[in-house]
């Protein structure tokens, strides 16, 4: 049997037919599609096959496993029907912003929150420092920003392929904002093939003078970008040693607000 998941929490009460019963459900996973028969089972968990054939009964009785012509086990449309309903609660309705409050409070910088819709980003939360800052990013919600010309825009469409990228935005001159606005499809896509390396994006001064924009892209369980986050402020403020340490902390928050919306800790 394959060693268990590596798994943050561990329960200080385990209830330990709870455990062989999950054993069961999980060596299942692995299993080919005709399933598995309780010696196999009793076997591959070391467990008596009255142990085994007890805790079968609970599962068949809950549909998560199913019995097979054959007499063999194989997990149930249950498991499925329970696995489906997990993206729908992990949207971005339900989802909790303490991390993005965190990274305001810690900076002391606006920390923005972005979807794409059709071919601009469109702010959805925005988080400004509880201390009083001189001078502040003025974005806000419901703001459309343009992809090509902010670091949130760049982070929403950094994995997009050519061809699509060029019917979303179209290959004709984009607008010039400031003078450093990438302007040319080209130049934009060469650029973006460096921000998904990199993972991340910045926008230094290419949509609004004096404004400094560091965006990540946070990902789903398919490994889709389906939000991007973004730290902003005045250039004056946001000098190299600072935009690392937010680079770093953006990354962390990405990989954390990525899991939550179910993608594997090691992007499997």
């Amino acid at each position: 049997m394959k060693e268990k998941e590596e798994n943050k929490y561990k329960p200080k009460y385990p209830v330990q037919s709870l455990e062989k019963a999950l054993d069961i459900i999980n060596l299942l996973k692995e299993s080919p599609g005709e399933g598995l028969r309780i010696n196999d089972l009793s076997e591959k968990l070391g467990l008596g096959k009255s142990t085994i054939h007890r805790l079968l009964d609970t599962l068949l009785s809950y549909q998560y496993v199913e019995k097979s012509p054959r007499s063999s086990y194989r997990l149930g449309w249950k498991l499925f029907e329970i696995g489906n309903t997990i993206p729908r609660q992990r949207n971005l309705d339900y989802f909790d912003p303490i991390l993005l409050h965190d990274l305001c409070n810690k900076h002391n910088e606006t920390v923005n929150l972005a979807v794409r819709i059709n071919d601009r980003a469109v702010i959805i939360s925005k988080y400004d420092p509880q201390k009083v800052v001189a001078v502040k990013a003025n974005l806000m919600v419901g703001n459309r920003e343009p992809l090509h010309a902010t670091a949130i825009g760049k982070a929403l469409i950094s994995e997009i392929e050519h061809d699509e990228l060029a019917s979303i935005l179209g290959k004709d001159q984009f607008e010039q904002y400031t003078p450093k606005t990438i302007t040319s499809f080209d130049q934009l896509y060469t650029h973006l093939q460096d921000v998904r390396k990199k993972g991340y994006a910045i926008d230094e001064e290419e949509y609004s003078e004096g404004l400094t924009c560091i965006g990540v892209p946070i990902h789903n369980h398919q490994k889709e970008v389906i939000a991007a986050v973004s730290i902003s402020g005045p250039t004056f403020r946001l000098q190299h040693n600072r935009i690392i340490n937010i680079i770093e902390d953006l990354k962390t928050a990405r990989d954390d607000i990525s899991q939550y919306f179910g993608l594997n800790k090691s992007g499997d």
